[in-house]
């Protein structure tokens, strides 16, 4: 294979790093889930906290309840902005949570649709693309 001539070098090293650069900045402001996220819901003033890690665990403590999950984002985002949040339920006390419920949620797949906010320190949860049912804002206290 024959050597790089210098001018073709000087030009292969600035786009490298052009495209280095460009690849670093989408990253920067791509939002990101993992951290410590609360909120408190307003009718009967129950708070519940979403500790989401880089393992792909989730635990949440929700009134009483207490659960411990897997989940897996979809970062394409769908036509409206929202990302696919696929959880599965592993353990689950069964406390009374901030919705009113004891059902213990073991093994259940659920998925919901997250928004954030601009300044990707907030974030709403829906049940649905459309952003119907949503919980929210919750607010990212921790990373």
């Amino acid at each position: 294979m024959a050597a790089v001539s210098g001018w073709r070098k000087s030009l292969f090293l600035p786009a490298s790093l052009l495209a280095a650069v460009a690849s670093t900045d989408a990253a920067s402001q791509q939002a990101s889930i993992v951290g410590t996220w609360e909120w408190t819901r307003k009718v009967n003033n129950c708070s519940e906290q979403y500790v989401f890690r880089d393992s792909g665990t989730l635990s949440v403590k929700s009134g009483d309840d207490r659960t411990e999950s897997t989940y897996l984002m979809s970062w394409t985002p769908e036509p409206n902005g929202r990302y696919k949040l696929t959880i599965t339920t592993v353990e689950d006390s069964g406390g009374q949570g901030c919705m009113d419920s004891t059902n213990a949620r073991v093994d259940r797949g659920r998925i919901v649709y997250v928004l954030f906010g601009a300044s990707r320190e907030t974030m709403i949860l829906c049940n649905s693309p459309a952003g119907a049912d949503c919980i929210g804002p919750l607010k990212k206290s921790a990373r």
